[in-house]
This record gives C-alpha cells, sequence and structure tokens, in this order.
C-alpha cells in the first residue's frame, strides 16, 4: 500500500468517526465532548486528505494548512476529553498548532522537508504529552480504558519522535526519499486504530457508572437512595479512621410535609424535597453520606468521635433549615425537620440495629413537639437541648460561630449524667 492510499483509507475513518460522534450528540446534545471529539475527527481527516492529496494540489494547502488543520485536531480531541471529564477547555489545547504555525514562521524550517517533518512530529508528540497528562491526571479515576489510550498514546509519541530523527538524519527530501517510507505511516495507523479501541472502552465505563449511579440515586433529587446508603455504610464500616471510631446515622423527616402538599401542591414538595437535600448535601460535604429512604424521610451515615460530633452535625442541619426560607412553587416557606441519631462502634456496627433506633430516636423528637433532635440510648431516646431554647442573643452568637457551644455542653452534661 502506498502513503496516498493508506492516508485516503485513513482520512475515511476520522471522517466516518466525525459523522458517527456527530450523530450521537445530535440525539440529546447533552454530551459536550462528543461535539468536540466529533470536530477534531472531522479536522483529522480533512487534513489527512489535504496531504494525501499534495502533488494535485498548492502546497500551501497540502502542508501548511493541512498539518495546522491536524494539529488543531490534536487540540480538539484533547478538550474533548477535558469536556468528558466534567472540565472546561483549557487554552492551552492549541500549543501542538501554534508550535507548527511559529516553526513554519522560520525560512530554514519552511524551505526543508525534513525540518517540516521534525516540527510535525514534535508538536504531535507534545500534544500527545499533554493528552496523556490528562488521562492519567491525578484525581481522576484511572481506569483501564484511560491507562489502555495513555500507552497508545505514549507509543504515538515514540514512533513520532523515531520519524522525526529519521527525517533529519538522513535529510530527506521527501516522503519517499525515507530510509522506510511504510514506516512513517504503518505506526500511525496502528495507533490510531488501537485509540478508538481505548477510546470505546472509555465510553462503555462511563456508561457503567452511569448505570451504577442510576440504580444508587434518588431521580428527583440527586441524592443517593436506599441502596446507596447501605453501600456507604459498607464503605464507612470498612475506612479506617482510629480518631472517629463509631458510625451514625442520622434519620430525618420533614415536618408536616402533608401540609406543605396541600397548600403548594406537589411541585411545591418536591421543591422542598430537592432544596433540602441540597442544604443537607452541602452542610454533609466530605463528612458523610447523605440520601432519601423515600418520600420525605432522609438518612445520613457518618464516622464520628462521639455523640456530640454527632449531635453537632445534625442539630446544625435541622436550625440552617428553619432559619433559612425556602421557595415552592412561588411560595416562600419556613420549613423544619425532625432528626432522630443511633451509634454504634464501627468494628461491630450493623444497619438492621442502627436504622430501627434513630428510628426510635425520630419518633420520640416528633412526639416531642418536632423540629427537634433525639438520640437513642440505652434508657431510651433522649432530646437534644437546642440552642433555640437560648436567649435572642445567644442564638445569634450561635449562629454567627456557626457552633452550638453552649447546647452542646448540655449534650455533655446528658452523657455523662
Amino acid at each position: 500500500m502506498d502513503i496516498l492510499t493508506g492516508l485516503v483509507i485513513w482520512a475515511a475513518q476520522a471522517l466516518t468517526l466525525s459523522l458517527l460522534l456527530f450523530m450521537w450528540w445530535m440525539r440529546g446534545r447533552r454530551e459536550r465532548f462528543a461535539l468536540t471529539w466529533s470536530g477534531g475527527f472531522g479536522l483529522l481527516g480533512l487534513g489527512m486528505l489535504l496531504v494525501g492529496f499534495r502533488p494535485n494540489i498548492p502546497s500551501f494547502l497540502s502542508i501548511e494548512i493541512a498539518n495546522t488543520m491536524i494539529l488543531a485536531a490534536i487540540g480538539l480531541l484533547i478538550g474533548g476529553m477535558q469536556q468528558f471529564d466534567g472540565r472546561r477547555i483549557e487554552g492551552y489545547v492549541l500549543i501542538p498548532a501554534l508550535l507548527w504555525v511559529g516553526g513554519m514562521l522560520l525560512p530554514v524550517v519552511h524551505e526543508s522537508f525534513n525540518l517540516r517533518v521534525a516540527l510535525y512530529n514534535g508538536s504531535a508528540s507534545v500534544g500527545f504529552a499533554i493528552f496523556i497528562a490528562i488521562l492519567l491526571r491525578s484525581g481522576s479515576r484511572v481506569t483501564w480504558g484511560r491507562r489502555a489510550l495513555a500507552i497508545v498514546l505514549g507509543v504515538h509519541i515514540a514512533s513520532s519522535l523515531t520519524n522525526a530523527s529519521w527525517a533529519v538524519i538522513s535529510a530527506a527530501g521527501s516522503f519517499t526519499s525515507m530510509p522506510s517510507p511504510g514506516l512513517v505511516l504503518l505506526p500511525g495507523a496502528f495507533c490510531f486504530v488501537a485509540a478508538v479501541l481505548a477510546g470505546a472502552q472509555m465510553l462503555t465505563e462511563r456508561s457503567e457508572e452511569k448505570l451504577k449511579a442510576l440504580a444508587t440515586s434518588d431521580p428527583l433529587t440527586g441524592v443517593l437512595n436506599r441502596r446507596g446508603l447501605m453501600d456507604e455504610f459498607d464503605r464507612l464500616c470498612a475506612e479506617g479512621s482510629p480518631d472517629k471510631p463509631l458510625i451514625a446515622v442520622l434519620h430525618f423527616d420533614l415536618d408536616n410535609f402533608k401540609q406543605i402538599n396541600d397548600r403548594c401542591g406537589h411541585q411545591g414538595g418536591d421543591d422542598v424535597l430537592k432544596a433540602f437535600c441540597q442544604l443537607a448535601s452541602i452542610s454533609l460535604s466530605r463528612r458523610g453520606s447523605f440520601g432519601r429512604m423515600g418520600g420525605e424521610e432522609f438518612a445520613a451515615m457518618l464516622r464520628v468521635a462521639d455523640f456530640v460530633e454527632a449531635a453537632s452535625i445534625a442539630e446544625g442541619l435541622r436550625m440552617t433549615l428553619a432559619l433559612q426560607p425556602i421557595r415552592a412553587a412561588g411560595h416562600s416557606l419556613t420549613v423544619t425537620v425532625s432528626g432522630g441519631i443511633a451509634l454504634e462502634s464501627a468494628a461491630t456496627a450493623e444497619l438492621d440495629r442502627l436504622l430501627p433506633a434513630a428510628d426510635r430516636a425520630l419518633y420520640a423528637a416528633k412526639k416531642a413537639g418536632r423540629n427537634c433532635t433525639a438520640i437513642d440510648q440505652p434508657g431510651g431516646p433522649t432530646i437534644i437541648p437546642s440552642a433555640t431554647m437560648l436567649s435572642r442573643q445567644e442564638m445569634a452568637l450561635e449562629i454567627q460561630a456557626s457552633e452550638q457551644v453552649t447546647a452542646l455542653r448540655r449534650v455533655s452534661q446528658i452523657a455523662q449524667g
């Protein structure tokens, strides 16, 4: 196979991928990375065609424009990977194309085939190195597909640098005068196919993660569902936290929720559920897991040092909700929540004991007048003294400091008594 035929086949594959990705994006118009990758493969295919038809078109099109398009395509593929990871496209995706354009402004490079080959392959290698860094970025979940694609791109870098070295050492004046013309195209074609397969694996892994998220999350609020919370409980028990030896289950129930539905309709009720979940997710961020058990009932699971810490977290969320008006279906509502707490040592904790215990405490909080928190204890559930029982001046200080110092002092007295 000659280089022209190989480039045409390669271009056809890239353009086909571009069309498929564009059609996928058109179906839902949600996955922006698919549109960006479609543009990248489209530019790659068109650039390859221009390079392949070099003898029949002006050199400016087949050299300057074609290679700029190919290197810009690499930048778009990098940008698509950033979007795939939920990030915005950074300006450094332009580096490969800018290196080529800047190098071509030098007459010695512009007029020399072997230096142009070296410049192009060097620019492409920089782009592939950036791509690898994004694939293996710290903080990202490095899956098998990402590792495979990183390896393929590493092979491509080695191939590109080898081609650049051959071109410079041999002082070649054209592709056909290089020591092994077929090796210029073969590694790139192999890496292209391998990269597509690795990319397909990444998309499969992403779909599996989405399906898992759907199976463990509540469709209305986006927080964990009962199954997701059970999975988190197992993770918390296995987590090594010697400074936080207890597992706390916090059970919440929105007060008078039926009245909210009667007043604002089910849309208003849904707005309240979502607002509470958003508030709880922020409050419990990096502390533990929060989810919806069903209806207006919710639960949180976390590791704590003692029950004072668990009470502080539960009371903080309860007070914040009571003090923050919620917009629901055109109404401004004051919503309150009751809470129940149960704790066990992480070494022996069982969800079948903790959930009923937290439910008993929640029932006690409801019976005590709602908008309060109770904790399950051997002698029966105990209502946690609230900071709202303090004077107005003391209450203001509590809110400003975001700590219920006085209330927790009373909790400590209960624990010692």
